[in-house]
C-alpha cells in the first residue's frame, strides 16, 4: 500500500473508516505524481477519475477564475464522477502532487460496497454544493 507523504489516519476523509476500509481505499487507487501546473481534471470533460491529494496543492478553476485550493486529505473529481455529469472546474497543481488516482470503475466500486466511504464522499459534495469546487 502506496502512502506518498501522509498517512491515512491524517486524512479527514477518511475519520469515520476502519483500518480494514481504508485499506481497501488505497488498494484501489493508484499512487501517482504530477508536476506543478499539469492539469489533472479539465472543465466540461467527462468524468473519469477521482483523485485523492496525498501531498501539494492545487488550484480549482472555473472558466480561468479560481475558486478554491486542495490540499493533503482532499478529493478532487468525486462530483462528476458521483453525479455522472461533465467536470464543472479545471484542476491544476499549484506544486508537484502525490495523488491516490482512482478510475471511474474503482471509484464507483468503493462508493457501492463501504458505506462509510459514500457517506464521506457524499458529505464532502454537500459541503461543496454552490462553489462546484473540485467536480
Amino acid at each position: 500500500m502506496a502512502l506518498g507523504r501522509t498517512s491515512p489516519r491524517d486524512l479527514p476523509l477518511f475519520a469515520d473508516l476502519t483500518g480494514r476500509e481504508i485499506k481497501e481505499v488505497f488498494r484501489a487507487g493508484e499512487e501517482v505524481s504530477v508536476p506543478a501546473g499539469w492539469s489533472l481534471i479539465l472543465e466540461q470533460t467527462p468524468p473519469d477519475a477521482a483523485y485523492l491529494i496525498l501531498s501539494g496543492t492545487a488550484a480549482v478553476r472555473v472558466k480561468g477564475q479560481e475558486i478554491a485550493v486542495l490540499g493533503p486529505g482532499d478529493i478532487a473529481g468525486e462530483v462528476a464522477v458521483r453525479q455522472n455529469r461533465l467536470r464543472t472546474a479545471t484542476v491544476t497543481a499549484k506544486s508537484r502532487l502525490q495523488l491516490l488516482h482512482f478510475t471511474r470503475e474503482k471509484f464507483d466500486d468503493l462508493t457501492n460496497r463501504l458505506p462509510s466511504f459514500r457517506d464521506a464522499i457524499d458529505a464532502t459534495i454537500a459541503e461543496r454544493r454552490g462553489d462546484n469546487s473540485s467536480s
